[in-house]
């Protein structure tokens, strides 16, 4: 048994393992190689889809099971294992119709595990997901009939890492992420994961449920996570100990979340220190 045999340490990937030069710093890694090494498990919680987070994280020191779509599925890429997956109910659909038809000024993304469908998105998203090796497909909302775990609304042309949290388009996204709630109640869950961007998921899953979840199958007593933005909030809560980088979401000091080091300066790295200190 190791020092930290009874822990899962759960980070967030963007701008919380990553600083803002899109990066993991080595601290994070030197750290985590250790944490892992004193018998600590460790994963991940991304809002990101599996296809376009692979290739980012797949050379990161992880040991459980990888969680992406904020949530809404968890699963060992490395051997094809699905440990949970929540699909969006098929009324999704009509939730979202109203948006595509009434914005098309707004980018709009259905995920699932076969790729994203996508609406209105500019050349830059474009040529993101395809740098990531996401399958993109174009067809009609009511065509769709793949299994959808998320969909993401964001402003085009935006740099969805560098929004300011109370511009006038953070304001929108958080009025359309609470009509969203109010519409969806006890189906649908959205959330802010940038301040110009919303998602919406199955109310049977958010990132805090599912982390949860894969602690109480992995038999780990303690949950520690860490993140920066309104989708990592369940799991902060949800967790025994819960961090977030102090150039996070301002709101977090308010709500009395414990500030680790800034995301470019190694915050999963000051979260394992802080560890350290009381285990």
């Amino acid at each position: 048994m190791g020092r930290f045999s009874d822990y899962l340490l759960i980070s967030d990937f963007d701008l919380t393992l990553t600083g803002h030069d899109d990066r993991v710093p080595q601290a994070n890694v030197d750290a985590l190689k250790a944490w892992i090494a004193e018998g600590g498990a460790f994963s991940i919680a991304t809002g990101r889809s599996l296809m376009m987070a692979w290739r980012r994280v797949r050379d990161l020191p992880r040991n459980a099971p990888l969680i992406t779509f904020n949530g809404a599925f968890c699963s060992e890429p490395t051997t094809g294992e699905t440990v949970f997956s929540f699909p969006m109910p098929e009324s999704y659909k009509a939730l979202l119709a109203p948006i595509l038809a009434e914005r098309p000024d707004l980018s709009v993304e259905l995920q699932g595990l076969e790729g994203h469908y996508v609406y209105h998105i500019d050349e830059n998203r474009a040529q993101y997901l395809d740098s990531h090796g996401v399958t993109t497909f174009r067809s009609p909302l009511e065509e769709v009939k793949s299994e959808i775990l998320k969909f993401s609304i964001y402003a085009p042309g935006d740099l969805l890492f560098g929004a300011d949290y109370e511009s006038e388009t953070a304001r929108y996204f958080r009025a359309l992420s609470q009509s969203f709630n109010a519409q969806g109640a006890g189906q649908f869950e959205a959330v802010n994961s940038r301040p110009n961007m919303v998602e919406v998921q199955s109310a049977r899953c958010s990132k805090g449920k599912t982390a949860r979840a894969l602690a109480d199958r992995l038999g780990r007593k303690y949950l520690v996570a860490v993140g920066d933005s309104e989708n990592d909030l369940s799991m902060i809560e949800a967790a025994d100990f819960g961090f977030t980088p102090s150039d996070g979401d301002p709101s977090f000091a308010a709500r009395g979340i414990a500030q680790a080091a800034p995301c470019g300066e190694g915050t999963v790295a000051d979260v394992i220190a802080r560890m350290r200190e009381m285990v």
